[in-house]
């Protein structure tokens, strides 16, 4: 029997999955001869004056910043607006304009297979040569239309069965006769004499001129690449993988006829030697390169910018580990070589990635254990094998594959003027990769403009359209807690729509949104409204409706199921089954988890797991001696509890704490209804593997629930927000002949009255990831964070090399960096009017961003700020591969105040890339002791007072005379600079400042052109110094502002213009 191909958690055995913190666009540094551009195919059909309207979705657009949302327009077969829609209110009420309701799904661009067989088929490829080729053209239509269907919407043609087959459904395709992907078509794979693969769908030809001859022949069949058959495969037991059957004449001879002809090559090079014959004579693309060595790396490595790599790893993985069921056993594989071929592979693909060559998606789909359809298995096994993010699995199976089309500048991405072949998808699969695999979560698919699959629901009707901001005519009822999945982790509180499965987040009265939902106990429902904010479940995390405190529990409360633990050898509590009194106890916290949630069942600690369907009163008004008669009063509504329980633990500790609050041991939801909406009387059921377990209503509890509200408030004050578990019905598992219990990979299903169902399934394993990500964010939950709520828990920040998430503005796309550095209470507004008053942007790549706790950058107490932290902040952010600066050319660092401090730090270790500086007041170097005292003193002051009084006093002594008497706009700006800032993130700026007291720089060692702009009335950095400095620097030029303070930009703007001008 085959061992698994994954371990416990998911990850591919052989396999690492450390991935890179941010995409890498490898397929960038691939630079094809544009003479070997294919013909360009267009796909006829698509009406022009087409219009479609997608609004809110999640922009996924494969450039590699990260998904955002927002509206897209789609005009004839090309998107026209991407992000903001101009005139999108007339478009909504236009009758022409089909809209689509994104409700937050992900629209991103459709994929991309670069090894594609439309020809194969699914079972015996050994009968492909005997196909009729009316059977083989219907086959290879079919399996064109399967591409699509899967969300493909270019395919690169890595062989055809007959000569003319790829050739002839392209043109079908292009013609808009047939349903398929874009695609690049492909002849016979050419072999030498014995050399197939497959027998009766090769092409054969020994020595240069019957390979020249037999190139074409292919040429004149029309087909856009041609394939050379240079290795063997194992699975044919004669042709070994690791032998190359081409000779270096015969490569060069095909590559110099095909290149003369326009026309790129790709091969079957599993074997070493095929490789290097692949780099050595050019061929454009490299399939599998499996048996690759360290001088083909570096080969490789060298010629990246010529070549493609596209593995098909997927057939690997499939023969080894899942074609047994086909009649080739895993031990077969081994035997022939393939597990050793997949791990050795493994290796080289990764290392590949790290050296930044080009490897695309592809799996060599069509065998019989690799059907058509499952094409996006690739993207799964390039995250969780081959170290690529979710992000770069799918730039690579994007615009990676419009790379190899060489079309890059008009397909695989989701921007304005690119073609509109793109997917929404039912939730975002750079959370869950694997989504792209369920096609029933592929809700939309177009290409060339033309929808190809698409639900009647998804358009909005005429009459919704004319009234976008009517809220649902319904009142929240589904009461679902939920955390967004756009890297703030955010929470909301949401009504769930049952029919279609999406949340309309939650509101007070006033529009702020709720988070939590024991922020709501106490308000009338007449007091919340439905907001705007619509998403479907898919694309949220689900979280248990209450959190952060221990479950109350009440034992033995259904007579029958008194009797079955009773009866069971599991009781210890008492010897009669009927109990005098309510039993109390509780479930820890730590074991509550939500709807959809794993349940792990340790089997080191207990062999006797057990469900409880149960009913959670949620008290919504606390109190203390509550009586019967006013318990309602106190209940806000209801939600589901599974009661899992240690049998034996509950037995051997004969009490019920040890054995019932086990981590995972306390599954609650998926919803919270109030009680007004919902029935006196409840009934539980349980679904065990769809086996029906429990059934019983709550006329039968033993002990009301007003009871028992009345019994736990007695002594205690019950609290809004606790939630009290009513005891379980008979049938659980000990009640079973004989006793039966939960093990792994069982399904426990609750339903309530009105409460939906809450289904959790049974694991065996522990994810130790998972754990350590919870108690790390508990962790971090508990250390405060500055300045975080200004951007809503960090929408919109840029995640810097070194994992702090900093605001950052990229400004233009010259191949010249210009940087900038803002000083103490300043932020990126500090640049805005100077940028743009120079027309920066048009020449530079302008990068503006904020400190560490200043502007829209957060904090977290624990961070310790100091000028070297800052330059080392600097270091990252320039490191940051997703912002794809230019920082090989010269980059020129702007900096103002503190950040001249912060520069000259950062210019003495990277002198590389500080080529120029433009230092706006810098505070002398080292920090006097004044200067010293007072940062110290200043920081302690806003700490106990807030920043009032600290921001009138330093606008009123850091600006100049003319400034506070003739300049009210701005002094105004530095005012509102300053009262903008975070208090105890100001705070730390000021004893990063101070840390400048203890600062040893050898400005005399600069080796930058710089430009040190002052000002004749600066008390921070006061004209003697600046003439100081610019004495002791080996290269600089001095500019004194008149009438000029500290805040240089603010005050006179056209003098630091002028002064930047003449210096750039």
């Amino acid at each position: 029997m085959a061992p698994s191909a994954t371990d416990h958690q998911g990850f591919m055995v052989n396999g690492f999955h450390n991935h890179y913190p941010e995409a890498t666009n490898h397929h960038e540094k691939v630079h094809f001869d544009k003479k070997l551009t294919p013909k360009r195919h267009e796909i006829k059909g698509t009406d022009p004056s087409s219009k479609i309207l997608f609004l809110d979705v999640n922009i996924l657009d494969s450039t590699g910043r990260p998904p955002y949302r927002g509206d897209v327009y789609i005009q004839g077969e090309r998107l026209r607006h991407v992000g903001e829609v101009p005139d999108k209110e007339a478009l909504r009420r236009d009758q022409a304009v089909r809209v689509v309701n994104g409700r937050g799904r992900t629209l991103m661009s459709g994929l991309g297979d670069a090894h594609t067989h439309f020809s194969w088929n699914n079972g015996d490829l050994g009968k492909l040569g005997g196909l009729g080729v009316e059977e083989h053209t219907l086959l290879t239509a079919r399996s064109a239309q399967v591409y699509l269907d899967s969300g493909y919407t270019m395919c690169f043609g890595a062989a055809s069965a007959k000569e003319r087959l790829d050739c002839v459904v392209r043109d079908s395709i292009n013609e808009g006769h047939l349903p398929g992907p874009r695609y690049l078509a492909n002849g016979k794979e050419m072999a030498v004499p014995d050399g197939d693969l497959v027998p009766g769908i090769t092409a054969f030809a020994k020595g240069p001129l019957e390979m020249r001859e037999t190139i074409r022949h292919h040429i004149n069949l029309g087909v856009d690449q041609i394939k050379l058959s240079m290795s063997g495969e194992q699975i044919t037991e004669t042709r070994d993988a690791q032998d190359c059957y081409f000779t270096d004449e015969e490569t060069a001879a095909c590559v110099d006829e095909a290149h003369r002809h326009g026309i790129r090559l790709c091969s079957h090079a599993r074997a070493r030697d095929s490789v290097k014959q692949c780099i050595r004579h050019g061929v454009d693309i490299i399939y599998h390169a499996s048996w690759i060595d360290e001088e083909g790396m570096d080969m490789l490595e060298k010629n990246k910018h010529k070549h493609m790599v596209a593995p098909g790893i997927n057939w690997l993985i499939a023969t080894v580990y899942e074609a047994g069921a086909f009649g080739y056993s895993f031990e077969k594989a081994e035997q022939v070589g393939y597990k050793k071929e997949l791990d050795v592979a493994i290796k080289g693909l990764k290392e590949m990635h790290r050296r930044g060559i080009c490897v695309l998606p592809g799996g060599d789909y069509g065998f019989a254990w690799t059907p058509h359809g499952t094409y996006a298995r690739d993207l799964e096994h390039f995250v969780k094998l081959l170290d690529f993010t979710p992000m770069e699995a799918i730039i690579a199976a994007t615009a990676g594959v419009a790379k190899l089309f060489m079309r890059e500048d008009e397909l695989g991405k989701i921007l304005p003027g690119y073609y509109a072949d793109c997917i929404l998808v039912d939730g975002n699969p750079l959370d869950d990769i694997t989504i792209l695999q369920d096609h029933d979560k592929l809700n939309m698919i177009l290409i060339n403009g033309r929808i190809h699959k698409a639900s009647y629901k998804e358009f909005l009707r005429q009459e919704l359209v004319d009234q976008p901001k009517a809220a649902p005519a319904v009142r929240p009822r589904n009461f679902i807690s939920y955390a967004l999945k756009d890297g703030t982790k955010r929470t909301r509180v949401g009504h769930l729509n049952l029919q279609d499965d999406t949340i309309t987040a939650l509101a007070f009265a006033s529009g702020t949104l709720v988070e939590r939902l024991d922020q709501i106990l106490g308000t009338s429902l007449t007091d919340l409204k439905l907001s705007e904010e619509v998403m479907s479940k898919s694309s949220v995390d689900i979280l248990p409706p209450i959190t952060g405190k221990d479950v109350l529990a009440v034992g033995k409360n259904y007579l029958d199921h008194a009797n079955e633990f009773n009866s069971s050898g599991y009781d210890s509590s008492d010897k009669v089954a009927l109990p005098s009194h309510p039993v109390i106890f509780t479930k820890r916290a730590s074991s509550i988890i939500a709807h959809g949630q794993t349940v792990y069942l340790d089997e080191e600690f207990t062999s006797t797991l057990d469900y409880e369907g149960e009913i959670g009163v949620i008290i919504g008004k606390g109190g203390y001696k509550i009586s019967e008669a006013d318990a309602k009063k106190h209940i806000w509504g209801y939600t589901i509890i599974n009661d899992l329980t240690a049998r034996e633990k509950q037995r051997d500790h004969k009490q019920f704490y040890i054995g019932k609050s086990a981590d995972t041991y306390c599954p609650m939801g998926p919803i919270a209804v109030p009680a007004s909406e919902l029935p006196e009387t409840l009934t539980v059921t349980t679904h065990v593997n769809g086996e029906q377990r429990q059934q019983t209503s709550t006329e039968q509890l033993i002990f009301s629930i007003p009871h028992i509200i009345k019994t736990i408030s007695e002594s205690q004050t019950l609290r809004a927000g606790d939630v009290i578990a009513m005891g379980t019905p008979a049938g659980v598992g000990i009640g079973m002949k004989p006793p039966t219990f939960l093990k792994p990979s069982d399904v426990v299903e609750i339903s309530v009255t009105g409460l939906g169902t809450l289904k959790n399934t049974v694991t065996g394993f522990r994810d130790p990831d998972a754990i350590s990500e919870l108690l790390a964010e508990e962790a971090a939950k508990s250390v405060p964070c500055q300045n975080l709520s200004i951007t809503n828990g960090g929408v919109g920040l840029t995640t810097i090399a070194s994992g702090k998430k900093l605001n950052v503005e990229k400004l233009g796309d010259g191949t010249r960096l210009m940087v900038f550095v803002h000083g103490l209470g300043g932020s990126t507004t500090f640049y805005t009017q100077l940028v743009e008053k120079l027309k920066l942007a048009a020449n530079y790549t302008c990068v503006l961003f904020d400190f560490e706790g200043h502007g829209l950058s957060p904090t977290i107490a624990d961070s310790t700020i100091t000028l070297s932290s800052l330059a080392e902040d600097l270091h990252s952010l320039l490191s940051t591969k997703s912002l794809n600066l230019p920082v090989n050319e010269e980059v020129t660092i702007v900096a103002h105040s503190m950040g001249c401090l912060v520069a000259e730090t950062f210019a003495l270790k990277h002198p590389e890339l500080a080529g120029r500086m433009v230092l706006i007041g810098p505070p002398p170097c080292p920090l006097p002791q004044a200067g010293y005292e007072a940062s110290i003193k200043r920081a302690a002051t806003v700490r106990k007072e807030g920043m009032r009084n600290v921001a009138r006093a330093v606008a009123t002594a850091g600006t100049s005379e003319r400034t506070k008497s003739h300049h009210s706009s701005a002094f105004a700006a530095v005012l509102t600079s300053l009262l903008s800032q975070d208090p105890e993130a100001y705070a730390k700026g000021c004893t990063a400042l101070a840390s400048g007291h203890e600062l040893d720089l050898d400005l005399g060692q600069l080796r930058s052109n710089v430009l040190i702009i002052g000002g004749e009335e600066d008390k921070v950095s006061p004209p003697a110094y600046a003439n100081k400095l610019d004495k002791t620097l080996p290269t600089s030029r001095l500019v004194m502002l008149k009438e000029t303070g500290h805040w240089h930009t603010f005050e006179d703007i056209d003098g630091t213009a002028e002064a930047m001008r003449s210096f750039l």
